[in-house]
């Protein structure tokens, strides 16, 4: 029995990390349409059915698990055999810091409990769930494209990019037209640093362990800051 794989095979694998696999120009293809369109898609589809209830059905439906589950055949949800601890704990500091500047200048939504209490128990962990497996999707496309030479630092540099353009961009033109926003003071300007440290941190952590679940805590907890310092309710922006 032959025990050589084919291409698509090595495209998805299943017993090793989501990190590793091997990306087709299929890959490149698909990540670049997702990093540089669904920002401008969310945004359009908001703005024209009047509500975020389809930008978030194309954003975690089809380009965080139904792209991702095709190319990779993982969504890395796997308890990792080594915790990264001291990164995670790390980690943990970031949207700590992020609360402490928000702290009193976010405003109240004042959202009545059943809104709130769905928001905190079904939108905030299936956010923080979701969103990293199309922008690490994005970066593992360019970066795994090649295996050697000059491509793989270009490829590298490419998927860095494309995927701060996603994230960058899928806030300033879709979440950030109903999310939070935390009034301006002295100190706003350190938000940007800390949301880019935070993007590094949810990276390595997820290549340090090879495991979503890392990230998907620390992101968890930036979401939920935002919710329970807005008392904020998304329900209302659906549709």
């Amino acid at each position: 029995m032959s025990t050589q794989l084919s291409e698509g095979q090595l495209a998805r694998p299943h017993s090793i990390p989501g990190s590793s696999f091997r990306a087709t120009n299929i890959d490149l293809v698909l990540a670049t349409l997702i990093a540089l369109g669904l920002p401008l898609t969310c945004q359009w589809l908001f703005e024209h059915t009047g509500g975020a209830l389809v930008s978030l059905l194309l954003y975690y439906g089809v380009c965080c698990t139904g792209i991702v589950w095709w190319r990779k055949g993982t969504l890395d949800y796997r308890w990792p055999h080594r915790w990264p601890w001291i990164l995670f704990i790390v980690a943990l500091l970031i949207p700590l810091a992020t609360a402490a500047l928000s702290y009193g200048n976010m405003p109240d939504y004042h959202a009545s409990l059943p809104g709130f209490m769905l928001t905190l128990l079904i939108w905030v962990p299936l956010n923080a769930a979701m969103e990293q497996l199309s922008w690490f999707y994005i970066l593992d496309s360019w970066r795994n494209r090649w295996q050697s030479g000059i491509l793989r630092w270009l490829g590298l540099i490419v998927g860095i990019v494309l995927l701060l353009v996603l994230v960058s961009f899928i806030h300033l033109l879709f979440w950030l037209q109903f999310l939070p926003l935390s009034r301006p003071t002295p100190y706003a300007w350190l938000v940007i640093p800390l949301n880019l440290l935070l993007t590094a941190a949810y990276a390595a952590l997820y290549y340090r362990s090879g495991s979503m679940f890392p990230t998907f805590f620390i992101h968890l907890l930036a979401d939920l800051q935002t919710v329970l310092l807005a008392h904020y309710t998304i329900w209302p922006h659906l549709i």
